[in-house]
């Protein structure tokens, strides 16, 4: 593979070119030893990584594939935070042997994944490493009104979920079993979406309780419920569950609404607010539905139904 500074630009070039090269936010482009953004009001960052064989694998992933996911992962945390994504750092972390090709299309998919959020490109870095890695830094704009928290729950809320839980955890089985049958549920995990037009409706509705679902249901209503200090009795209606998910479970003699509740990687929003608050803003996202509800501190945060499932961790067996 060529020298690092030559693969840079190629690089940085190839993704610029699938985003809108800077927009508002980059007065001095990537390229010098740093990105020059405008100031922002209410500047909102975060940062994920991204680690072959714990959270993706070459097996069943392309590099395009992978490098478009770490994007929406990424910016998914944004999405939670009612910031509208200005910009994206990359440290890219190649082994060897490494083609100079497929670095191309690691950040061909990283690219597409820019352009479908309208994010730039701000720059990063790229060292040796034994595996594939990607460390990623987001900056956002926030909301002028509004930061949405994880201890704003509160007794009486009603906790809600934009969108099925499940298919993801679902997907990968099928994926590592090269099971072909319910393609969709694959691609739940290889092309997650970052739920900004959601986080919309939320912040529109005033809505101060959110994050996105990595760790499943079960594992971020913890973290809520820590947060706020307060219980959360977790169920979830036969009904709000995805027919494919169901169809999975029949096949693998597993129970829908464990698979649900345990999750992982579904990067849906979960939030709680008033039953009268949720009534208003589900004209606007008719997908979301109720996954349980706050209660006053038990001494227990989570309160669920038994299941021989855990929480997802990533590089772990979960099934």
């Amino acid at each position: 593979m060529e020298n690092e500074f030559k693969l840079i630009e190629k690089l940085l070039a190839s993704a610029s070119r699938m985003t809108k090269g800077g927009g508002d936010y980059i007065k001095v482009p990537p390229g010098d030893d740093a990105c020059l953004l405008s100031g922002l009001r209410h500047p909102v960052i975060t940062t994920d990584t991204h680690r072959e064989n714990i959270h993706f694998s070459f097996d069943w992933q392309t590099p395009e594939e992978i490098g478009r996911k770490a994007v929406s992962v990424t910016l998914s945390d944004l999405a939670a935070s009612y910031a509208k994504p200005v910009s994206l750092f990359i440290n890219l972390g190649i082994p060897s042997p490494f083609s100079e090709k497929t670095a191309e299309e690691l950040y061909k998919g990283i690219g597409g994944g820019l352009a479908e959020y309208d994010c730039t490109l701000g720059g990063g870095n790229i060292s040796g490493s034994d595996l594939l890695s990607l460390d990623l830094f987001a900056i956002g704009e926030g909301s002028a009104d509004l930061f949405p928290l994880r201890s704003a729950a509160k007794p009486g809320d009603g906790l809600y979920c934009t969108g099925p839980l499940g298919l993801a955890r679902a997907g990968l089985e099928l994926l590592k079993k090269g099971d072909t049958d319910f393609q969709r549920l694959g691609n739940r995990f290889k092309f997650p979406k970052a739920r900004f037009d959601a986080a919309k409706v939320l912040v529109d509705h005033g809505v101060r309780c959110v994050i996105d679902i990595s760790d499943g249901l079960k594992g971020d209503a913890l973290h809520l419920a820590e947060a706020s200090n307060v219980t959360i009795e977790l169920s979830i209606d036969r009904k709000d569950i995805d027919s494919d998910l169901t169809a999975f479970c029949r096949k693998y003699g597993l129970k829908p609404e464990e698979v649900a509740i345990a999750g992982g990687e579904d990067y849906e929003l979960l939030f709680s607010c008033s039953q009268d608050v949720y009534g208003k803003l589900k004209k606007a996202l008719p997908d979301a539905y109720p996954v349980g509800k706050c209660l006053p501190f038990t001494g227990i945060h989570i309160l669920a139904p038994a299941s021989k499932l855990s929480s997802f961790q990533h590089g772990k067996t979960n099934f």
